[in-house]
C-alpha cells in the first residue's frame, strides 16, 4: 500500500476544487478514499475514521501532525462534508476508480472480466425524496467497483451503459456481463466496436435484439 500512495494522490490532484484555484485539498480527499476502502459507509464514520488514523498513514497521505497537538492537524468530519459536497462526484468516481483499475490488472494487464449493475443506495436520497441510483461496472473476481455512474432523474441505465464504459481506458478481451435491461443492440455493436466480449440475458419480449446478437 504506501508504495502506492503517490499514484492515489495523483489521481485525486486531478478533482478540481472550485473553491480553491490552487488546486484542491488532495490530503483530505485521499484520507476520505481510504477510509471508505476501510469499511466506513458514512460521513461520521469516515471522520471517526480520521481521527484514529496512525500519524505514519496521515504522514504518507500529505499530513504533517503536530507533535504536541497531533488531532489539530486532522480534518474534522465537517471539513470533509464541505468538501465534498461542493467538488463533482463524478470526477471524484473516476479518479478513485482509475487509481484501483490500474492496481487490479491482470497479470498481462489486462482485466478479464467486468459485470455492470444497476443499484439503488440505501440510506441516500435528493431533497425531493427519491432515492439516489448508480450504475456500475464491477470486477467480479475481486469485488472492486472501477467506474460508476449516478442516473439521473431524466435518464435511465441504458443511456448510462457507454459512458459508464467510457471511463475505461482499454476493454480488449474483456468478457462484460450485463442483465436483461443491457440487452441492447447499441450496447452490443459499442462492446464490439471497443475489441470486447459480451454475455447478456434474452428475454421473451427481446427476441429481436436476441437474434440480432
Amino acid at each position: 500500500m504506501p508504495e502506492e500512495i503517490p499514484g492515489l494522490l495523483e489521481r485525486l490532484a486531478e478533482v478540481p476544487d472550485p473553491r480553491d484555484p490552487r488546486g484542491v485539498r488532495v490530503a483530505v480527499l485521499a484520507l476520505t478514499a481510504c477510509a471508505v476502502l476501510a469499511g466506513a459507509t458514512s460521513l461520521l464514520a469516515v471522520g471517526e475514521w480520521i481521527a484514529d488514523a496512525p500519524s505514519c498513514v496521515l504522514e504518507r497521505l500529505g499530513i504533517r501532525p503536530d507533535p504536541l497537538f497531533p488531532k489539530r492537524c486532522t480534518p474534522a468530519e465537517t471539513t470533509v462534508r464541505r468538501l465534498l459536497g461542493r467538488i463533482d462526484g463524478d470526477v471524484l468516481d473516476r479518479a478513485v476508480c482509475g487509481w484501483l483499475a490500474a492496481r487490479r490488472l491482470g497479470a498481462d494487464g489486462r482485466l478479464r472480466a467486468l459485470a455492470v449493475d444497476g443499484k439503488s443506495l440505501r440510506g441516500a436520497g435528493r431533497a425531493k425524496g427519491r432515492k439516489v441510483h448508480l450504475l456500475a461496472a464491477c470486477d467480479p473476481v475481486r469485488s472492486l467497483v472501477l467506474a460508476q455512474l449516478d442516473v439521473g432523474e431524466k435518464t435511465n441505465e441504458i443511456t448510462c451503459f457507454r459512458p459508464l464504459l467510457e471511463a475505461l481506458t482499454d476493454l480488449a478481451g474483456v468478457v462484460v456481463t450485463s442483465d436483461a435491461m443491457h440487452t441492447q443492440r447499441e450496447h452490443a455493436t459499442y462492446l464490439l466496436g471497443r475489441n470486447a466480449h459480451f454475455m447478456v440475458i434474452g428475454k421473451g419480449n427481446q427476441k429481436g435484439a436476441v437474434q440480432f446478437l
